[in-house]
């Protein structure tokens, strides 16, 4: 369609990229495991995960539009990276989501790299619109954004065809992780200028 193109996340879009975002990403095999299933109600808590990142630390963010319709959703965050923060040694019910989410978000911040560098994710496409280019034209912004920087940047993700698709723009996996039982891969691509 000629009425795609791409434009900046306004504070009046939050609530539907966010609902994109639960919908690329409600199959990914980690929101599986750590929202404990696919159904409406696990959407629906990813879709709050997304509004509270946005909300609390935006980034950047592009949207990829179909006429006004969000169809993709992509964030970019300048940062050094970040250590885990201590949690007590109480035991934990590891069957609370919020407890599971909390692993999770540790375990990614742990491999955040140290040095300055640009943060890629979340990304997604709704999965209508999938195949069409829309993922790739969202990485080429992201890699000429980085690159006009002459920095570094990182990613995780927790899907095989990501690590062959990031790979495409250069990211090389540097580490990988078991988070309940989903292999997790820790992506770097060094600066192209």
């Amino acid at each position: 369609m000629n009425t795609r193109h791409m434009s900046f996340m306004e504070l009046s879009d939050i609530q539907e990229a966010a609902t994109v975002l639960s919908h690329a990403m409600l199959n990914n095999p980690l929101h599986i495991a750590v929202f404990q299933g696919s159904g409406e109600k696990e959407r629906l808590e990813i879709a709050g995960m997304f509004v509270e990142l946005f909300t609390e630390r935006p980034g950047i963010v592009f949207l990829a539009k179909d006429g006004e319709k969000i169809v993709g959703v992509m964030r970019m965050n300048s940062c050094v990276g970040r250590k885990a923060k201590d949690v007590s040694n109480e035991p934990k019910d590891e069957n609370d989501t919020h407890v599971r989410k909390s692993i999770w978000l540790r375990e990614w911040a742990s491999r955040d790299p140290e040095e300055q560098h640009w943060h890629l994710g979340p990304i997604g496409v709704l999965p209508a619109y999938r195949k069409m280019g829309i993922g790739s034209r969202l990485l080429e912004r992201f890699c000429a954004e980085v690159d006009h920087c002459s920095a570094k940047a990182y990613l995780e993700t927790d899907r095989n065809e990501n690590v062959r698709f990031y790979g495409k723009f250069g990211f090389n996996v540097i580490a990988n992780s078991d988070i309940f039982g989903v292999n997790n891969r820790y992506m770097v691509r060094e600066s192209q200028r």
